[in-house]
């Protein structure tokens, strides 16, 4: 595994952004207070190894491929375990801590569950 957390909070905004728009905000535990409605709060961990497109990204029980990476999506992920990831499989991103990607459907996210890149 080159990063993997365990959900530990969501926040009641994030949910309607997983489904309205297709993301879903990122933030280790140390989220600012006035952000944590909107973001998936997870356990620290570090990056181990590149994290690239094509790399593979799990979630719950949901498998995704990356199809692009914004430019500050990596180090935005190591300092804060933070990005939001984005379930349209396009090869472009238009924000620099976005990270697009490929699967089937949007996962069902609950307090608990993982986030891997391997």
């Amino acid at each position: 595994m080159k990063y993997e957390v365990t959900i530990t909070n969501i926040g009641d905004f994030s949910l309607q952004l997983l489904k309205l728009r297709e993301s879903m905000i990122l933030f280790d535990r140390d989220v600012p207070y006035e952000y944590l409605d909107m973001v998936v709060a997870h356990t620290k961990d570090e990056v181990r190894g590149l994290i690239e497109v094509g790399g593979t990204v799990l979630i719950a029980d949901h498998e995704y491929m990356i199809t692009a990476l914004g430019s500050d999506a990596l180090k935005t992920l190591k300092e804060h375990g933070h990005c939001t990831l984005l379930f349209n499989g396009k090869d472009t991103v238009e924000q620099p801590g976005q990270i697009a990607m490929s699967g089937k459907g949007i996962p069902r996210v609950m307090v608990g569950d993982t986030i891997c890149f391997v």
